[in-house]
């Protein structure tokens, strides 16, 4: 979503224009005194940073919803994968010590 040219409203530094966007990042500049300042996109807009239009402002919303519900999706699917791993190194280790069991029963026999 292209939102150069766009205006916004800062809870802290007021009203400025879109310089800049890409799916990570926005950039907008503000008055003098506070200049060009970066923020997470579309997470700012969830919290800090408003857009004139409202239609716009549901739309970011959205994205940011979206955003959170994929990235609670990825922890779940890291965690499962993490587990998955614990579990493969719990069986290998139980494999080694019954394998070194069996050595040392027959090298006492």
């Amino acid at each position: 979503m292209n939102l150069t040219n766009e205006q916004v409203i800062h809870e802290t530094f007021g009203v400025g224009q879109v310089v800049e966007n890409d799916n990570e990042r926005i950039t907008v500049m503000f008055d003098q005194n506070v200049g060009r300042k970066s923020f997470v996109f579309p997470d700012v807009f969830s919290s800090h940073l408003k857009i004139s239009k409202a239609d716009i402002q549901d739309t970011l919303n959205k994205a940011y919803e979206a955003k959170l519900k994929q990235q609670a999706e990825q922890q779940v699917i890291e965690k499962r994968e993490a587990e998955e791993e614990a579990v493969r190194l719990a069986e290998e280790q139980a494999q080694a010590k019954k394998s070194t069991r069996k050595k040392a029963v027959k090298k006492s026999s």
